[in-house]
């Protein structure tokens, strides 16, 4: 049994107390065995690797409950055709070098044998979550199941649950629900077709909000400010407002009633199968999650920073949530990065600082997510939130809130499984070494391949 030393490093280890000075973690095995006061390294002679901590940050592996494209299969609830088996890994590597040792994939139409499959092919630990109830199965046929096989189709909720499915998620989503997949996705490609004009997703998102508000509705139709996205997005003369709001409709309107319905009854399908339900948590939806809140389903309220949310509303939303039992999750997006479709870390901060977050995970953002640690470091900078604090979010309250997930994970402590991650305290994002089960697979940040 090989044994790994981390050696002096500072620890904070996902419990939410304060920061250890100088400790040593000594790894036996796949486990955490024991953490000490630090000992110069010649006390760990027979050690097989020192791992030099000094005026580093040892933390937990990230635990992130909302990913997209971690999986071989189709892509989102929508079922969208499946990304190349490439891609899928160089996702995972992305999660791995940005210090995620396990995520949760929420596209909700894998099968059993493809995450098998995927966790075959790389160290980061995947989860899976299933959308595959009826009405979410209809609902992703009618905003798009290019990439459903007839095996998608079959393998229900209740089936993957019993192939080890630990939860029910992405329920709704933004590709079905007039969301973030709409903006970026669907109308930047049906505007392309019909012009030959390439918009941006923050162009296609003011066309969306112009046609059906905030809120996703025919009776938010704006002529004027339709106008105005019109010509913002360069497309004046070459698509009417008619056009415009017949092309928008065709995409957010048809599958929206039956993936709204779909919450509710994914819901009743979680509660029944004993697991979570993770929900598409937004301002066209937010009715229909506080009332699945009031039940006694255990539920993720996915993304409550959603940029369709105006501040004030949600605030008032994430807490009459938490008022009812909900775990508040918020996604870093691309708020600190690329900014596609987000403005700022306004609403982060926001609920960060009022005490509604319980959980931080990433989202996709069209394959532009910030990684945790940043928004981590950036939130505890503008001081929203404590250090401690915020690494329990992205680690043992994850841990806690998805049963099955991460095991013996999310926290350092003697018997834990040892998934940790060594990081720079002056630039959380820059991770130099990650552990997943006592072996060292990020090394000076970089892969480990065998």
């Amino acid at each position: 049994m090989s044994t790994v030393v981390l050696h002096g490093g500072d620890l904070v280890d996902g419990r939410g107390g304060d920061t250890r000075r100088r400790v040593d973690i000594i790894v036996e095995g796949d486990a955490v065995r024991e953490i000490i006061p630090s000992r110069p390294t010649e006390a760990y002679g027979t050690a097989d690797e020192i791992v030099d901590g000094a005026g580093m940050l040892v933390i937990p592996g990230l635990i992130n409950n909302h990913t997209h494209g971690t999986a071989y299969g189709p892509l989102f609830p929508s079922g969208h055709v499946a990304l190349p088996r490439e891609q899928v890994l160089a996702n995972l590597d992305r999660h791995l070098l940005e210090g995620t040792t396990t995520v949760l994939c929420v596209d909700g139409f894998v099968t059993a044998a493809d995450l098998a499959s995927t966790d075959e092919a790389h160290p980061v630990n995947i989860g899976l979550a299933s959308c595959n109830t009826p009405a979410c199965l209809r609902a992703a046929t009618v905003a798009d199941g290019s990439g459903l096989t007839e095996a998608n189709q079959r393998f229900t909720a209740r089936r993957a649950v019993g192939a080890g499915a630990v939860a029910l998620g992405e329920i709704g989503a933004g590709h079905t629900l007039g969301g973030g997949g709409a903006s970026y996705l669907y109308i930047p490609a049906e505007v392309e077709r019909r012009t030959g004009v390439t918009i941006t997703a923050r162009q296609a998102n003011g066309l969306k909000i112009a046609v059906l508000g905030r809120h996703i509705a025919s009776s938010a139709f704006d002529r004027d400010a339709v106008e105005q996205a019109l010509a913002a997005a360069g497309l004046t003369g070459r698509l009417s407002v008619a056009e415009v709001r017949e092309l928008v409709s065709s995409i957010g309107l048809p599958a929206f009633d039956v993936a709204l319905r779909g919450l509710a009854e994914a819901a009743e399908q979680a509660r029944a199968l004993g697991v979570p339900v993770l929900v598409h948590n937004a301002a066209a939806s937010m009715t229909q999650v506080a009332a699945i809140a009031r039940t006694d389903v255990t539920l993720i309220a996915g993304h409550s920073n959603h940029s369709s949310f105006e501040l004030r509303e949600a605030l008032v939303h994430a807490e009459r949530l938490k008022e009812a039992g909900a775990i508040v999750d918020v996604s870093t997006l691309d708020t600190f990065g690329a900014r596609r479709l987000t403005t700022g870390p306004e609403l982060l901060y926001a609920l960060l600082c009022a005490g509604l977050v319980d959980t931080i995970s990433t989202d996709y953002a069209g394959g532009h997510h910030d990684p945790i640690l940043l928004a981590i470091d950036q939130s505890v900078r503008a001081g929203a939130v404590s250090l401690p604090a915020a690494i329990a979010m992205a680690t043992a309250n994850v841990a806690d809130a998805i049963e099955g997930l991460a095991p013996r994970r999310g926290r350092v402590v003697p018997g834990a499984i040892a998934d940790l991650v060594v990081t720079d305290p002056a630039r959380l994002h820059s991770v130099d070494t990650v552990m997943i089960g006592g072996e060292v697979v990020v090394r000076a940040g970089r892969r480990v391949t065998r």
